[in-house]
């Protein structure tokens, strides 16, 4: 879907789990890459900007056509199922540094 999409910025708003319950698929590699079909996923860095949120930049190849894509992921990691983020701060300067690559 980023590929058909032409997608370069995810905008990640739920923790990967909470209390055990899967809430989002672990897309991108921790290290090293990743193959899902014909696309490949290398993750290039990971920068925490602080506690509620951090920074990803891939690297997406297609394998067929040998395009490649850079992708830059926004994940906010505080806001929880059925709750709101503690601060309204946190989430503003979430929105305000991700607005930045849009």
């Amino acid at each position: 879907m980023v590929w058909e999409n032409g997608c370069v910025v995810i905008v990640m708003l739920t923790p990967l789990a909470e209390n055990g319950v899967k809430q989002c698929y672990h897309y991108w590699p921790d290290e090293g890459s990743n193959l899902y079909h014909v696309y490949e996923v290398n993750l290039v860095s990971e920068h925490i900007w602080c506690e509620d949120f951090l920074v990803r930049s891939f690297y997406l190849k297609n394998l067929q056509t040998n395009e490649t894509r850079t992708v830059t992921q926004f994940h906010f990691l505080t806001w929880h199922d059925q709750k709101v983020p503690g601060s309204t701060r946190s989430l503003l300067d979430f929105r305000r540094y991700s607005m930045k690559y849009w």
